[in-house]
């Protein structure tokens, strides 16, 4: 797996982390391994809001993803 492909899939774990503190506390078991979109559509009323939760999940993970992405460039041996 390339540095950029493990960036973004931290990135992706961060956000889908966030999401299931900020969107489910106790929630059922079943609701634990659902991607983002999905745990999204299951917890969030209404699709705009929805819409709306899920780009701010995204933004989590482009962010976290550029954080890493500075760094790993920086590092001996990277291709960047």
């Amino acid at each position: 797996m390339s540095a950029e492909a493990a960036a973004l899939r931290l990135g992706t774990t961060v956000a889908k982390t966030a999401a299931d503190i900020w969107l489910g506390g106790r929630r059922r078991q079943q609701e634990r391994h659902l991607p983002l979109a999905e745990l999204v559509r299951v917890r969030v009323p209404g699709l705009r809001l929805q819409r709306s939760v899920e780009r701010q999940f995204g933004q989590t993970a482009d962010a976290v993803f550029d954080r890493l992405e500075t760094y790993l460039s920086c590092m001996p041996g990277s291709a960047g």
